[in-house]
């Protein structure tokens, strides 16, 4: 195999969940088309690129996940001609491609599902991270859909998440203590949602009876609890986003952003009315 046939994933977990799932598939693309892949964990956000630990010499193009880098050493990286592809992450004012899931729609979905079919009406929202792009436009979305159905949400009903379960179940709990009224929770993330389900159980409060409670993303941990999701193929952004990064490799011009449609997954943790 050519040593310049290499590709570098750049994350900054890669046994987080998400990201697990993304690099996975495009390793398997990156097998299919006889690409050596180098998955890169970077801790901090380097400012500049020789910062990163990359084998320039061998490096056909790279895989970034999320933010893991900041857009002026993404804007600079494509100036200079190295092939990127970005999952989950935009940078505004270039033509990096990106693939991610159809946040608009799955918000959509979700709001639809707790106010239509199971007649909610004060929603609790667990923000993602507020420099991602996944947590901006997720809660972009929650906004959006709380006006169309006339909502009128306290800005205390917005609980820092930031795609942490940990915290997610702190800020939920730390709500519980005040007895607001509240029928459901959405969560940006679905692990966030079921470490906020928890804490809700812990105070006492009956799933689905008082509250219902879903999230946006789905895996066994979800099926198990039998939490109400929706969500893209994560395994299948990892594919397509290493589809588009090897056509770069290979001379194509690829540009914009590809957006994987969503499904909702009805469990128990909802009833419809």
């Amino acid at each position: 195999m050519s040593a310049m046939r290499e590709i570098n994933i750049i994350t900054n977990n890669p046994y987080e969940v998400f990201q697990r799932d993304v690099i996975a598939g495009a390793q398997e693309t990156a097998a299919q088309r006889e690409f050596r892949v180098n998955v890169i964990q970077v801790s901090e956000p380097p400012r500049h690129a020789k910062d990163l630990p990359l084998n320039w010499e061998s490096l056909a193009g790279a895989l970034i996940i999320a933010n893991v880098l900041p857009n002026e050493l993404l804007h600079t990286l494509h100036e200079h001609g190295l092939p990127l592809s970005l999952i989950s992450h935009q940078v505004p004012g270039t033509a990096i491609p990106g693939v991610m899931p159809n946040n608009r729609q799955g918000i959509a979905m979700l709001m639809q599902h707790l106010v239509i079919a199971c007649g909610c009406a004060k929603p609790v929202f667990i923000q993602g991270h507020m420099q991602q792009n996944d947590g901006i436009q997720r809660e972009m979305a929650f906004r959006q859909e709380a006006m169309r159905y006339n909502l009128n949400i306290p800005p205390d009903y917005y609980l820092p998440g930031e795609f942490i379960p940990a915290l997610a179940a702190e800020s939920m709990a730390h709500f519980l203590q005040t007895n607001r009224e509240f029928d459901c929770v959405l969560a940006s993330d679905y692990l966030m949602a079921e470490a906020a389900m928890r804490a809700i159980q812990a105070a006492g409060w009956r799933v689905p009876e008082d509250v219902a409670v879903v999230g946006f993303g789905d895996g066994p941990e979800a099926a198990q609890a039998g939490l109400t999701t929706v969500a893209a193929d994560v395994v299948e952004l990892g594919r397509r986003g290493a589809r588009q990064l090897i056509g770069q490799i290979d001379g194509l011009r690829i540009r914009g952003l590809t957006l994987l449609s969503t499904e909702l997954a009805e469990r128990s943790t909802t009833r419809r009315k």
